[in-house]
């Protein structure tokens, strides 16, 4: 039986990353199975136009000072309510915790609809990225009463949900990703694609893929390749961009090659040119680059943290490594370098473990508990359809 979401984000393609990914791929889930999905979202010039069975509302805003790709919606209250209204949807699915989101989990009281909510991003432990730690606590004060105004809470591991409800979330379940295997492959690994790269045909490379951000502890990274032995590994391959990365070519080291954003087929080619898949991050609620990295045959370099613990296994398909330091990511770095046969077993075994996380699956499960959220009186009750793209 079908049904009628409507989906609140402060983020979505074509702004690339983690959780814009994630929510598209959910939307055009739920299209397949024939539910009709409203979307409310910021405003994007380049937005492509939207497949049949998506109501896209969308607001032009401003951009957060710190994380200029995101644009917060300027949308009033009375305007967003008449909207979800409108569409009559059977949940409503608050995927971030801005100005939009609040203002939707209003409208949503208001109008005695359930909603759901998901975690994706850890803004508390970003926040010292930033220099206002400080306001931590606040923070998290904040995200508590958000999430727990909601039915359900998803997050990504269990690790992200012990943490969650250490700090007073109620009702919080697993959202795991899965992952292409079709696009990302070991398969499409081709020396041309190296050459232009500017990597050599013998050389050893680490890749790195996502934001270039200071959130993602990437000048810990640069500190382990400037500290690194001559025994390699010999490219650092990093994959995005981001406000930080003229800092990084700045003081950059030979052997850093910055390879800028990258998509489909584009992207999966680079994750394809690596050795192995290097992931700094401390801060990141799951790291879906972790699994496109995997899939792709590459085994995986990240500290004991929430992402790399509930995805890698030490030493099968890849290194988990305890301290976080700029000497034990480095000795990490060379030790998958030179240990040539068991970086290759680890990137065999990464690649088996990445074809068991099916998208299908995990989307058919967060559809499942839509389901036990919402009202059995309301799904399917033969209201009206609407489709097609429309922005105010």
């Amino acid at each position: 039986m079908s049904l009628r979401v409507t989906l609140v984000s402060e983020t979505y393609m074509p702004q690339i990353n983690g959780v814009s990914r994630t929510l598209e791929r959910l939307v055009d889930h739920c299209v397949q199975r024939g539910d009709l999905v409203q979307l409310m979202v910021p405003r994007y010039e380049e937005a492509k136009a939207d497949r049949e069975g998506i109501v896209r509302r969308s607001w032009r805003g401003w951009r957060l000072p710190f994380y200029r790709e995101v644009i917060l919606p300027l949308v009033t209250p009375r305007r967003l309510r008449r909207e979800i209204a409108g569409f009559s949807p059977d949940l409503v699915h608050i995927a971030t915790e801005g100005p939009l989101g609040v203002a939707a989990l209003r409208a949503c009281r208001q109008l005695g609809l359930p909603v759901v909510s998901s975690y994706h991003t850890n803004f508390p432990q970003y926040l010292a990225s930033y220099r206002l730690g400080w306001l931590e606590p606040i923070a998290w004060r904040y995200l508590g009463w958000f999430h727990n105004a909601t039915s359900m809470t998803l997050c990504p591991t269990p690790t992200i949900r012990d943490v969650l409800c250490e700090h007073g979330f109620e009702r919080v379940e697993i959202w795991s990703r899965g992952v292409d295997t079709r696009l990302f492959d070991a398969a499409r690994r081709s020396i041309a694609v190296r050459r232009e790269l500017g990597i050599g045909e013998n050389e050893v490379v680490a890749v790195y893929a996502g934001r270039l951000a200071a959130e993602k502890n990437l000048q810990l990274l640069m500190d382990a390749w400037h500290e690194r032995p001559a025994e390699g590994p010999d490219r650092l391959l990093l994959v995005g961009d981001g406000p930080l990365r003229g800092q990084l070519e700045a003081r950059s080291a030979d052997g850093v090659i910055f390879a800028g954003y990258r998509r489909g087929e584009d992207l999966a080619r680079c994750y394809a040119a690596g050795d192995f898949f290097v992931f700094p991050s401390v801060t990141d609620t799951f790291g879906n680059v972790m699994l496109e990295a995997m899939a792709s045959g590459l085994p995986v370099v990240g500290f004991d943290v929430a992402g790399p613990r509930d995805i890698v296994r030490h030493g099968e398909t890849g290194w988990i490594v305890r301290d976080q330091t700029v000497g034990a990511l480095s000795r990490a770095m060379v030790h998958l370098a030179t240990m040539t046969q068991q970086r290759q077993h680890m990137g065999r075994e990464a690649r088996s473990f990445a074809e068991t996380q099916s998208w299908h699956q995990i989307l058919e499960q967060v559809r499942e508990q839509y389901r036990v959220v919402a009202s059995p009186v309301n799904i399917g009750r033969g209201r009206p359809g609407h489709a097609g793209r429309n922005s105010e």
